[in-house]
């Protein structure tokens, strides 16, 4: 049985690559690259996604290995991989939203396209998320969506994901953090956010969401993690053969979560790193005026972990500094 996306056809035991159309520029269209790997047998269909967030390039660089490492004779079932879900963003090298009507796509899943207000859903970064989600997301049995820190961010190596609300689903969901070999991992409940995993979890799909990497570097390590956490969960899910390797020390997110901004203007600097351990009113980083002055210590509400450091130094009042996670 063959599996087709856009013009994309790939019979069994074929893999074919192309581009999927979502939406017209003033001059060309918004296309898609997209890689279908079809097995030989059928089973379980796998939607990896990349470029979301087009800035964050190691799960990019890893979807780019997985389309060309992996052969059909390896699957049993379907591995579908978006390279690249937000093209005008990696064009413009814009962090976080998509240039041209100022959206975060992993705000809006699974899009608006109808039109509902010049400030509203209808603009072009609905049209793209919806054609990602009618043609791709929900046409999977399983879903991994793979990011990093934005351009400003830098992080540790987590996943996390949203349960479908089913207890074998939810089981399995579980399962698939934990084979993405990430250092801390967390899973959430049923989700009503507009993330790609909220979709995913509403449409009953297990899902995941790999971080590592950030600041809009692609360091080699980071590319490995994103390329094995997918590996390893499609042995885990028997769509890749062989048994899937066993995590190490992994550590699941409590619910504890803190955000930390500036309550001064200046300049930052850390003192921790990320997936630091960190204790309650910890010293964790300096604010200075342009003399050096101190200005503020920045002390960490919680004990957990360093998730995020908003690293860029020059800072306004209310500026993001870090994000804090519980740990078990």
């Amino acid at each position: 049985m063959s599996f087709k996306v856009g013009p994309i056809n790939a019979e069994r035991g074929e893999k074919f690559h192309g581009y999927l159309e979502a939406a017209e520029m003033p001059l060309g269209k918004v296309s898609l690259p997209v890689t279908v790997i079809n097995g030989r047998e059928p089973g379980k269909v796998l939607l990896v996604m990349a470029g979301i967030h087009a800035t964050e390039y190691p799960g990019m660089r890893a979807a780019q290995r997985l389309a060309q490492e992996i052969e059909p004779g390896e699957v049993t079932g379907t591995i579908l991989i978006l390279h690249c879900a937000n093209p005008q963003m990696f064009n413009a090298y814009s962090a976080f939203v998509n240039p041209v009507d100022g959206i975060n796509f992993n705000r809006i899943f699974p899009g608006r396209p109808t039109f509902e207000g010049f400030y509203g859903a209808g603009t072009v970064s609905h049209h793209i998320t919806n054609r990602i989600y009618t043609e791709l997301m929900t046409r999977a049995t399983h879903f991994m969506d793979l990011h990093a820190g934005d351009l400003p961010e830098l992080l540790p190596f987590y996943a996390s994901g949203s349960a479908p609300g089913d207890p074998i689903k939810d089981e399995e969901n579980l399962q698939m953090l934990r084979y993405t070999l990430a250092d801390f991992i967390g899973l959430g409940s049923r989700s009503e956010s507009l993330s790609t995993t909220g979709a995913a979890s509403r449409a009953g799909i297990p899902n995941v969401i790999v971080e590592a990497g950030g600041a809009g570097l692609m360091d080699p390590a980071d590319v490995e993690h994103h390329f094995k956490a997918v590996t390893n969960v499609a042995k885990y899910l028997r769509i890749l053969p062989g048994n899937p390797e066993e995590p190490v020390g992994q550590r699941r997110f409590s619910s504890d979560y803190a955000g930390v901004r500036a309550r001064r203007g200046g300049f930052f600097e850390s003192h921790v790193e990320p997936g630091e351990m960190v204790k309650e009113g910890q010293h964790i980083g300096t604010i200075t005026d342009a003399f050096g002055k101190v200005l503020e210590e920045v002390a960490s509400p919680i004990t957990g972990i360093v998730q995020i450091i908003h690293f860029p130094a020059a800072k306004h009042t209310g500026d993001s500094l870090f994000s804090l996670r519980g740990v078990q």
